[in-house]
């Protein structure tokens, strides 16, 4: 896909500094109320494979400098590997946030 010039490198740097935020806000987080493991390594699975997923979708939209000859094709199967790797990420967001959850009901308890 073609833009601006300026545009890929907001991009690429965008999303490194969106991800970089997230992981020190979640080890922060992390540190100060000490909540389960378990649901900690859901949030770190999620982190790794929506850090693939927006690699492959900046891939699919080119702001990388890769000469391919079936561009188009390439494109599609990193959008569709984006996609499958983005439901996985929510996937274990919600299992991650779910067994957070469950922990501090049982704490409560």
């Amino acid at each position: 896909m073609y833009l601006e010039a300026e545009v890929y490198g907001m991009l690429n740097w965008g999303f490194a500094i969106v991800m970089t935020i997230e992981l020190v806000v979640l080890i922060v987080l992390w540190f100060h109320y000490k909540f389960n493991r378990r649901a900690f390594s859901w949030f770190i699975g999620h982190m790794v494979f929506f850090a693939f997923a927006g690699y492959k979708l900046l891939e699919a939209i080119n702001t990388f400098e890769h000469q391919h000859p079936m561009g188009s094709e390439n494109a599609s199967l990193s959008m569709g590997i984006s996609g499958i790797l983005w439901a996985i990420s929510v996937a274990c967001l919600l299992i991650g946030l779910a067994r957070l959850l469950s922990h501090q009901a049982a704490n409560r308890q």
